[in-house]
C-alpha cells in the first residue's frame, strides 16, 4: 500500500477497510472490499472513526457495501443511532446559527461565518459531517460592541474563554466564538495583509449559503478566501496541538466541488504571499493518495511522500484536534502544573514540526510564546 500503515494502530485489514469506507463516504463510490470483517474489527474501525470525528462519513461508506459484508444488525443499529445524534446536532446548530446572526444583525453587527456549517453543505450528505461550534468573524469595528451585548445577555459564564482575539459564549447550549481577527501570522506584514483581507470579506463578500435544515441566507467569505482559510486553519491547529482527518475531508470536498471555479493564478499568489506553498503541497499529497481526491483537482500537486507520511502518522496518533494525545491530558490538580505541562507538550510539538517546516514552525512557535506567555501570567494571578 502506497500510503501510511502502522500495525500498532490498525491491523492491515482494518486499515484498508477504514480508508476504503472513508473514500466511499466522501465520493459516493463502491468501496474495494471483498472480505467480511469480525465484530471486533468493525468495533476497531468505529473507534478510529470516533477519534477522527468521521462516524457519519464512514457510515455512508459502510452503506455502500453489499449486505453480506456489512457489520451485524446490532452494530449497524448502534452506528445508526450515533449518526442520528449527529443529524440532531446539525438541526440545533443551524437553528442557533440563524437565530444568533439575526440578533446581531438587529444590533447593526454584520457577521461572516467561518468554516463549520458552510463546509458541511459541500458533503454528499451534509448532516453526516460531524459539527462542532460556530465561528463568527465580527471584525475590529464591532467586536467591542458585540462582546458588550453578549455579556449583557448573560451568555458568558466564568468557564468561557475570552481574550483579545475572540470571545467564547454559549447560546442555547451551543458554543459560539466571536472573532475579532480571523487568523494570525507571525510576520507583522503577513498578519496585516490577512487582517485587511478578512475585513474586506466581512464588508464586501457576496458569497452566501443556506444551512441544510433552514431557509435563511448566511454570509460567508468568497471562494478565494475560503480555499486559503480552510488550509490555514488546518495548519494552525496542526502546529498547536494536532488535527484529525475531518479537517482534511473539509478541504478535499471544498476543492472537489469548486475545482473548476478556483482562480489558480490568484491562489498561487496567495500561497506565496503567506509562505504556505510547501505545506500546502505536503498536506495536499494526502488528499490525493489517502483520501481519493483526483490529482487534477488538487492545485499545484507535488510528490512529497516522505514528509506527507510523517504528517499522516501524527494525525492518526493525535486524533481530532489532538484530543487523544496522552501527553496533552493534564492530570495534575494544581493550575500552574497543568498549564506548565500543556506548555511543554505544545513546545515539543512546535520543535518537532520545525523539522518538517522550519520557517513556518519557527514563526508559529514565536507567535505561540508571545500570546500564551502573557495569558499564563495573567491567568495565574487571576486564579490566585
Amino acid at each position: 500500500m502506497e500510503g501510511y500503515r502502522s500495525d500498532r494502530r490498525m491491523t492491515t485489514v482494518v486499515e484498508q477497510t477504514f480508508w476504503e469506507l472513508l473514500k466511499a463516504g466522501l465520493w459516493e463510490k463502491q468501496p474495494a472490499i471483498d472480505a467480511k470483517l469480525s465484530n471486533e474489527q468493525w468495533a476497531e474501525i468505529m473507534n478510529h472513526a470516533k477519534r477522527q470525528t468521521l462516524i457519519g462519513v464512514l457510515f455512508d461508506g459502510m452503506l455502500c457495501l453489499p449486505l453480506e459484508l456489512r457489520p451485524d444488525e446490532e452494530m449497524r443499529m448502534k452506528w445508526f443511532w450515533m449518526v442520528s445524534m449527529i443529524e440532531k446536532s446539525h438541526h440545533k446548530l443551524n437553528r442557533v446559527l440563524v437565530e444568533f446572526t439575526e440578533k446581531l444583525q438587529e444590533k447593526g453587527i454584520p457577521t461572516l461565518l467561518l468554516k463549520g456549517q458552510s463546509f458541511a453543505v459541500v458533503y454528499p450528505k451534509p448532516l453526516h459531517r460531524q459539527c462542532g461550534d460556530i465561528d463568527l468573524f465580527i471584525g475590529r469595528k464591532n467586536y467591542k460592541k458585540a462582546c458588550q451585548w453578549v455579556k449583557g445577555q448573560n451568555l458568558i459564564g466564568h468557564k468561557h474563554e475570552a481574550d483579545f482575539h475572540h470571545q467564547q459564549l454559549s447560546f442555547h447550549g451551543v458554543v459560539i466564538e466571536l472573532h475579532r481577527v480571523a487568523g494570525e501570522f507571525a510576520s507583522p506584514f503577513k498578519h496585516k495583509r490577512f487582517a485587511s483581507w478578512s475585513e474586506q470579506m466581512l464588508e464586501h463578500s457576496t458569497n452566501t449559503f443556506i444551512p441544510s435544515t433552514e431557509d435563511k441566507i448566511i454570509q460567508i467569505p468568497e471562494l478565494e478566501y475560503n480555499v486559503i482559510y480552510v488550509f490555514y486553519h488546518l495548519l494552525y491547529h496542526f502546529f498547536l496541538g494536532g488535527i484529525g482527518l475531518r479537517q482534511f475531508c473539509d478541504w478535499a470536498r471544498l476543492l472537489h466541488v469548486y475545482h473548476d471555479k478556483i482562480n489558480l493564478d490568484e491562489l498561487m499568489q496567495n500561497l506565496k504571499k503567506y509562505g504556505l506553498m510547501e505545506a500546502w503541497q505536503v498536506f495536499g499529497y494526502l488528499l490525493v493518495h489517502q483520501m481519493g481526491l483526483p490529482q487534477k483537482e488538487f492545485p499545484f500537486y507535488k510528490d512529497t511522500h516522505r514528509k506527507s507520511m510523517k504528517v499522516l502518522e501524527d494525525v492518526l496518533e493525535q486524533g481530532n484536534f489532538g484530543q487523544y494525545a496522552k501527553k496533552q491530558r493534564p492530570d495534575a490538580s494544581n493550575y500552574v502544573v497543568r498549564r506548565w505541562k500543556r506548555f511543554v507538550f505544545r513546545s515539543n510539538r512546535y520543535i518537532k514540526n520545525m523539522r518538517l517546516f522550519p520557517s513556518l514552525g519557527l514563526g508559529a512557535y514565536v507567535l505561540y510564546l508571545y500570546e500564551r506567555g502573557g495569558h499564563f501570567f495573567t491567568d495565574f494571578f487571576t486564579k490566585k
